[in-house]
């Protein structure tokens, strides 16, 4: 009787799930259909962090899901538009740490969604998003590799309201430990192979009171370097993603199963213009497209990131 009454419960909930995976990534109706990290902003050189000084970089993200998976790979159409773009203030300092350059930075994001689903409309205009603090950075450059380790805490700044699908913030705190390394494969290191790894985990959420299961992100990229002035670099490259839910929620939620776990994989192409001192400046464009998507959104991406050094 009990395990009828589970089942019963259960398709009730994928009934509304239908209805609520859209919001998966870039938005929150219930923890697990949220994320604080929206995979796809690193691609090529992922994992290498600048040199000492001072960095600014502005991530433009264009979002387009145009289905939602279930947890069987069924889908539907929805219609939901997300604009972000992310402000990133980085400081790498002179100081050594196990022979790493110690960094920190703050990321603040901001967010426009317009999202219509069947009669249901709503929209957020560009909005204070859930702010990243990374307190904790450390950075080897070495001749044929780099690393990188980080330690950051993401705050709920941003709006959150569990009856309002556009929210621009997620209602939790979450606390991100990043890993990653680049490989040169020439000695001139024109050729490069990276990879960066996040892992997430969250508080419960207000209003829910649900605990969002951990996540584990990688984001990846295969790129060659080639000079086409003294002052220019242009680099073009293969980029990826994958993204997985590795720990249940720790309860059902407004139209999710705590054990349906949300995972999404992208792959694309990027190209960077990087201008060489005294400039010190950078333009990225990155084009993914998502596939194998389950209790989550599946569309495409486009990302313009600039960068500026001192």
């Amino acid at each position: 009787m009990v395990e009828m009454s589970k089942q019963i419960k259960r398709m009730v909930l994928a009934g509304g799930a239908a209805l609520l995976f859209f919001l998966s990534v870039y938005s929150a109706e219930a923890a697990t259909l949220g994320s604080h990290y929206p995979f796809g902003g690193e691609g090529v050189l992922a994992a290498s962090v600048p040199p000492p000084g001072f960095h600014y970089r502005i991530y433009n993200t264009w979002y387009n899901p145009t289905t939602v998976k279930d947890d069987s790979g069924d889908k539907d159409d929805i219609d939901l538009d997300v604009f972000s773009t992310v402000h990133r203030f980085i400081h790498v300092t002179q100081k050594k740490i196990l022979g790493a350059d110690y960094f920190y930075n703050i990321i603040v994001p901001l967010v426009d969604k317009d999202l219509t689903l069947g009669t249901y409309t709503d929209s957020q205009s560009l909005a204070l998003g859930d702010t990243c603090f990374e307190f904790f950075g450390l950075a080897w450059h070495k001749p044929r590799w780099d690393a990188a380790f980080a330690l950051a805490v993401i705050a709920p700044t941003g709006e959150y309201a569990l009856d309002k699908k556009a929210s621009p913030g997620l209602g939790y705190w979450s606390g991100m430990l990043t890993l990653g390394g680049t490989v040169y494969l020439d000695a001139q290191r024109s050729w490069s192979l990276s990879a960066l790894t996040r892992t997430l985990v969250h508080t419960e959420q207000d209003e829910s009171d649900v605990t969002p299961g951990s996540e584990f992100v990688v984001e990846y990229g295969l790129g060659k370097e080639i000079p086409v002035t003294d002052k220019l670099l242009v680099r073009p490259g293969i980029a990826g993603c994958a993204y997985w839910q590795i720990e249940d929620d720790s309860d059902d939620g407004p139209g999710t199963v705590d054990d349906e776990r949300k995972r999404a994989y992208a792959l694309g192409a990027e190209i960077n213009f990087f201008w060489l001192p005294p400039t010190l400046f950078q333009v990225n464009l990155r084009a993914l497209r998502e596939f194998g998507a389950k209790n989550t959104v599946q569309g495409s991406q486009f990302v313009l990131t600039l960068t500026k050094s001192w």
